[in-house]
């Protein structure tokens, strides 16, 4: 009987030690699971902050992405409006004390067209007033402008605007001279063709694409001279100056003076003082070559 009492003992001594062992296994495995769960939570968490912050990259990408394109749109934009620059004269006045003398002064300008969808309409955009003459000459040079290039802007809307360095040196932009101008610009924009910034030019532009005569020649030619230009065009006849010689003589004790204007070839002063040709050109065609 105690035989059996010990081995029921021990039976039952090793079952409640099996008991508390699976009950501490048990324990454990429950903490673990817990523990677990919280980083399943955990990682829940990150993953849902991660999600919010994808989807915040990927607003701003496509943000970012229609930027670009809009930016894209309006380099093109800018890329397809050409500029060529043109000269001018201005007026300087001075005083002697007495009297306001009157002398003219040439200066630079920029003129860009724009060619938009439209109703086939000529205008000028400056802050620079402009005058009748000047508003018929770009009309004029758009009219030639399609007859040389075959171009029908019959729903196009053409768009010129005026810019100088300094616009106070510039009050009003008036007269025909800067027709030419226009036109070759017109020109090379429908026909996509770079301009060369080293050809400066100076002329009236006729409806027939001859290029007419203007004024202030001489002082034209200095500003693209200062200006860097390599080549100045002008009217055919007009690539002179007025240089005035004076003879002084002597008679008793009287000296008199004498003077008179010759005109000379202009490209060889401005050859010697900027390294600049002075061009005779005739009409569009002639013009374009030196373009080109």
């Amino acid at each position: 009987m105690s035989k059996v009492t010990i081995i029921l003992g021990i039976i039952l001594a090793v079952s409640l030690y099996g008991n508390y062992t699976l009950y501490q296994d048990t324990h454990t495995l429950r903490q673990d699971v817990s523990d677990l769960d919280s980083q399943v939570r955990s990682f829940q968490r990150q993953a849902d902050e991660i999600q919010k912050k994808m989807g915040a990259i990927t607003s701003a990408r496509e943000s970012l992405e229609e930027a670009q394109s809009q930016l894209e749109k309006t380099i093109n934009v800018l890329d397809s409006s050409k500029s060529i620059t043109a000269v001018a004269v201005r007026p300087i006045l001075s005083s002697d004390g007495f009297f306001q003398n009157v002398e003219y002064q040439g200066t630079v300008m920029s003129i860009t067209v724009d060619i938009r969808d439209g109703t086939g309409l000529v205008l000028v955009n400056t802050a620079i007033p402009t005058g009748v003459d000047f508003q018929t000459s770009a009309k004029t040079a758009v009219s030639v402008a399609q007859k040389y290039t075959n171009a029908d802007l019959s729903e196009k809307d053409i768009i010129f605007s005026i810019t100088a360095k300094n616009n106070e040196e510039l009050q009003a932009v008036d007269g025909q001279s800067a027709g030419m101008a226009m036109t070759v610009l017109l020109v090379m924009e429908i026909q996509n063709k770079p301009i060369n910034d080293k050809v400066l030019l100076t002329g009236t532009i006729q409806p027939d694409g001859t290029i007419g005569p203007v004024g202030g020649v001489a002082e034209k030619a200095d500003a693209a001279g200062k200006y860097g230009a390599e080549t100045f065009i002008v009217p055919k006849g007009q690539a002179i100056v007025m240089v005035q010689e004076c003879e002084e003589s002597q008679q008793g004790p009287f000296i008199y003076k004498s003077c008179k204007s010759e005109a000379k070839p202009l490209s060889p002063v401005t050859e010697e003082k900027y390294g600049m040709t002075v061009a005779e050109a005739t009409d569009l065609a002639s013009v374009l070559g030196y373009f080109e």
